[in-house]
């Protein structure tokens, strides 16, 4: 009667799982869903995963119910029995009244001991439906490293000059399809380079690999040293807690002096919060998405990282914000190496080189372009000027 409880308490955990992770989905995605005007539908949502959780509450209900009947039943009839096995016994005169109930004691001392896996039975059933979840992740775990081991592994290892390069490299999804069939390039200390190609090429893909967050494929990835690298995605990371942890992320938040923290707030048109470094807030909200990756460019102004990885990292900027954040490179990081992914108009003019990820029936494939020259990054004052005084 009790078994059926391992498998129910392990359908309520994962239903009551479902439904926190469901809630915060929709706290973090409000914004969104009220400008879809989609609440009816986000409710109808909710309404169905606690209905799952009840349903499971209820089946557990039941299963303890019918286990209790049992429990109870065997408390009842551990008083009744011995004293009916040890009546023949007085009532044939070979027991007197004393020694019948030294019997029935000797048979309440046993029953008491093992009677605890009765009384018990629930919490034992809870506690290995909770192991079994931790078991059944782990051997997850281990059957990933395991398909891992089996397949084709991107091998990345240090450049010995320090440079990075892609030798025969091939990108694949897990499940094997090739995304870049082939690439061969080299990126070498004080380039800017930017990587173009159709949306769903590869060039992510690409960006994750070179952070070794994408293992599937084969060749090499060489790389300088992890310490000279920064990687600014498309959203940046704000952790919870102040701004200023969340400018100096992921250094703590005392490792830069005030005048410092504050100079690279102003310079990349973020002066107005220079006041509310120590303020606790949730930064990801209260920042538009322009103002994040601003915050990323702050982040490496104070770290002068000698190797920039970026992808879409200026997507939610206008042109002259843009050309700000850019001509960093050209003053405060000056000989930094850049390596863009994006599409935007006007970003080739930003870079020396350009290697372009093209789509072809067997994979995507990287070709280089012939270098041009490098252009300087105009400071957005400059753009500013020209359009008043040139009509």
């Amino acid at each position: 009667m009790g078994r059926p409880l391992i498998r129910l308490n392990t359908e309520r955990y994962a239903r009551e799982a479902d439904l926190r992770f469901a809630l915060v989905r929709v706290n973090e995605s409000s914004e969104s869903v009220a400008l879809y005007s989609g609440e009816p539908d986000e409710r109808r949502n909710l309404d169905g995963f606690v209905e799952a959780v009840l349903t499971a509450t209820r089946r557990l209900s039941g299963a303890l119910a019918r286990l209790t009947w049992i429990t109870s039943g065997y408390g009842w009839l551990a008083i009744v029995v011995p004293i009916l096995a040890a009546a023949p016994g007085y009532f044939s005169g070979r027991l007197s009244f004393g020694e019948m109930m030294m019997v029935v004691g000797a048979f309440n001392q046993v029953q008491a001991a093992l009677r605890y896996f009765v009384d018990n039975f629930p919490k034992i059933a809870d506690w290995r439906s909770a192991v079994l979840r931790v078991a059944t992740f782990r051997q997850a775990a281990l059957d990933l490293d395991d398909v891992a081991a089996e397949s084709r592994r991107i091998e990345i290892s240090p450049h010995p000059s320090g440079w990075l390069s892609f030798e025969g490299l091939s990108i694949a999804l897990s499940d094997g399809s090739i995304i870049i069939e082939d690439g061969t390039a080299e990126v070498r200390p004080g380039e800017r380079v930017l990587i173009v190609g159709e949306s769903g090429s590869g060039k992510s893909t690409l960006f994750r690999a070179i952070a070794g967050l994408w293992p599937w494929g084969s060749g090499t990835i060489r790389i300088p040293t992890p310490e000279s690298m920064m990687f600014l995605p498309q959203r940046p990371y704000l952790p919870l807690g102040t701004l200023r942890a969340a400018v100096s992320y992921p250094a703590a938040p005392g490792t830069f002096d005030e005048a410092t923290v504050k100079a690279a707030l102003e310079r990349c048109m973020l002066g107005d919060f220079a006041e509310a470094l120590d303020r606790n807030d949730r930064w990801d909200r209260t920042l538009s998405l322009g103002q994040q990756q601003r915050v990323a460019f702050a982040r490496v102004l104070l770290h002068k990282p000698a190797w920039v990885f970026m992808d879409e990292a200026t997507s939610a900027l206008d042109d002259d914000s843009q050309a700000a954040m850019l001509s960093l490179f050209e003053s405060e990081l000056a000989g930094a190496s850049i390596l863009s992914i994006g599409h935007r108009p006007g970003l080739e003019e930003f870079h020396s080189r350009t290697l372009h990820i093209r789509k072809t029936k067997e994979g995507a494939v990287l070709l280089a372009r012939q270098p041009s020259q490098p252009q300087r990054i105009i400071p957005s004052w400059v753009h500013w000027l020209h359009r008043r005084l040139i009509p």
